[in-house]
Formats: structure tokens, sequence, C-alpha cells
């Protein structure tokens, strides 16, 4: 059963209808609760003072999302390591907070729609931790606003807008970029943050996912993530014209792909030459592992292009919509294509001095500093 309900949540066309009744039922809780007569007030580093413990909420089952709202935790972790932080995330990205340093977790999943009782113990649960701070991380989020109100923290904070009458806010309006999020929220209460996405990789899992890869990786590997959502994807013919045009440059690469595109897998595994393998469908520790073999990665904007770039690891953005812009890395070995032909793709590859490099090549993923110009 539980299949036949994913595959349902994972049509396009009921993704839209989602979306569309999620904007519909958010306008109207607005206005319900655009009456409130209280005066927010602008959070400050002395928004901090006295706080021992704090709730960071982001129930997003997005990965990237995930992981770019992860940076506060970092921010917190180096600024004030006396203070606990706790963090409201979801089932589908728990693994992503791997080795953070969270002291607990909270898991919030789809099925709490159908089984209450277990949104319920949650929120009793959150209550009982008696947090000095909630922080709601993220935009426009109804879930989050629910669990920021219901946990029971002493001061609660938000982003100004239609529902700042409920809370204290912290920014003054949109992000030009979704990586600044956590470090403009960082820097109103006082913390230094990067604007990068963030996660962490073991040795233990650098090394276990070397035993995936069949070639050898010791001169890097390029990868190929071949997913996306709704209108992010590219069409599969583009994929199998990429994989052509790498077997011709010679490069050993690895191709990775979502739960969406597995039944791609057979016809891309065609087009792959002797330096290039297809991986099975991984978990997210062990997608993460792999990532850190990689020397550039090729993707659309999904979750793991911000993965990548949370892992140092320079990305190629295949953009297909207007909106992905906000979205799309900006380290100096990254590039942004738009609508790209197959051909411009690989002349990207080798003019990349991460691929001229013997040096880069070799050097340690966990390791490297990244130091090139713009290419």
């Amino acid at each position: 059963m539980s299949s036949v309900l994913t595959k349902i949540r994972r049509h396009d066309g009921m993704r839209r209808f989602g979306k569309a009744l999620e904007r519909a039922a958010k306008t109207g809780f607005y206005r319900l609760l655009g009456v409130s007569s209280r005066e927010p007030k602008r959070a400050s580093p002395q928004t901090l003072v006295d706080v021992k413990r704090v709730l960071l909420v982001r129930p997003n089952f997005r990965l990237g999302n995930a992981v770019i709202g992860a940076r506060l935790v970092d921010a917190f972790s180096k600024n004030y390591p006396e203070i606990t932080v706790d963090y409201v995330g979801t089932d589908s990205t728990e693994k992503l907070f791997d080795g953070m340093g969270i002291s607990n977790y909270y898991a919030y999943s789809r099925t709490f729609s159908l089984r209450s009782w277990l949104f319920i113990r949650m929120i009793s649960q959150l209550r009982k931790a008696d947090y000095d701070l909630a922080i709601q991380v993220g935009e426009g989020s109804l879930t989050s606003w629910f669990f920021t109100q219901l946990c029971g923290a002493k001061k609660t904070l938000g982003q100004r807008g239609k529902l700042q009458n409920t809370y204290d806010w912290l920014l003054e309006g949109k992000i030009n970029h979704a990586y600044e999020l956590s470090s403009v929220i960082a820097h109103t209460l006082g913390l230094s943050c990067e604007s990068l996405p963030w996660m962490v990789v073991s040795e233990k899992e650098h090394v276990g996912a070397a035993r995936l890869i069949h070639q050898s990786s010791e001169k890097g590997v390029v990868g190929v993530f071949v997913g996306g959502h709704l209108d992010k994807r590219l069409p599969i013919d583009f994929w199998q014209s990429v994989i052509s045009a790498l077997n011709e440059s010679g490069e050993s690469y690895l191709v990775m792909i979502g739960p969406e595109e597995e039944k791609y897998r057979t016809e891309l595994s065609r087009y792959c030459g002797t330096s290039g393998q297809v991986l099975p469908l991984m978990p997210l520790r062990e997608f993460a592992g792999v990532l850190s073999h990689v020397i550039t990665l090729f993707t659309p904007d999904t979750g793991p292009m911000h993965m990548a770039t949370a892992l140092g690891v320079p990305v190629i953005a295949l953009l297909n919509v207007p909106t992905s812009h906000k979205f799309a890395p900006r380290g100096v070995a990254d590039r942004v294509l738009v609508r790209p032909t197959a051909d411009e793709v690989t002349q990207i590859l080798m003019a990349s001095p991460l691929v001229q490099s013997t040096e880069a090549r070799t050097e340690h993923m966990l390791d490297r500093k990244m130091s090139f110009r713009r290419f």
C-alpha cells in the first residue's frame, strides 16, 4: 500500500495539484491570522542572552532545503557551543544531519496526517524540552509555523511577512539567493556564518563508498546526476548524449539516478562505455560518500546539487527554469549553464581547471580547499 501511495505522491499531476491546494490553504490561513494585534520585535544579538536550549524548525522534505538550513546548526556550534541545539526536520532528510552535533532530531512524517497521535506526541516531547528559543528556518511554511507556535518555547522567531504578528522577526525582506537564508538569520543574532549549505561526510563513509566504484577513483571521477523535480528535469535523450560525449572524452564517470529515474537504468547503462558506470540507488549516506570522490558534478537544480556544494564538490549546474537561478551554486569553481546542449556541457568539463590539474584531481575531497578562478 505504501508503494502505491508513494507512486501517487510522485506523479507530476498530483504534485502540481498538491501545490495548488497548498497555496489556497495558505491564503485563507494568512487572512485568518492577519487580525492579530501583537506588535512583533526585530531580533538582535541580545535575543540569545540567557538562552541555553534552541530549537531550529524546518520540516521540509526537500534534500536541498535541508542542507541549506543545516548551516545554522554549524553557526551555533561554532559561535555558542554551550547552547544545546535540537532540530525539527523530516524522516526523509534525517540522515543528512548525521555528524552535525544536534542533540535531538525530531522527524516529521507525511504519515502524521493519517496518524495524528504521532504529531501530538511529538508536540508533547517538544514542550517537555522547555526551549528558550525556537527559530523558524525557512520561508512561508505553515508546518514550520505550527511547530514553532506549539513547541512551547519562551521566545519564537520567524521571517517578516504575512505571519509576522505571531512571532518576533529575523529578516527585513526576501533574500536574493537561497544560500543566504541561514547566514542572514545568523548575522541578525550576531553569529558568524557562511552562505553555503552544510553537511558532513566521515572518513569511514568516504572509504566505504569507494567499494561501490568499479574504476579507480584515485585520480577523481566525474559525477552525473540524472534527476530533478517537475520542470527542473532534463529529458533522458539529453543525458544519453552527455554520456556519449563523456565516452569520447575518455574521462572516468559515474551516473547517479534518483528514485523516479530508476526506470531509465537499463537505457542509460547501454550508453556507458568502459570508463563509465551507472550506480545503484543508494541510501543518503552512501550517496554522500560517493559524492566525496567526485571531482565535479553535472546536475540539474536538485537536492544532490546542494549536497555536492555542501561537501565542497564543484558543480556544473544545468538549469532548465528561471526560478532555479536563486538556488544555483556560486563557488569559484562552479559553473551555471541554462538549457545547454550535451556538447556545451562536455566543452565546459574539458576546460575546467579541475580536470587539467593533476593536484586537484588527486587531492582528498574531504580536505579540498578550492582556489581556482571562475572559468
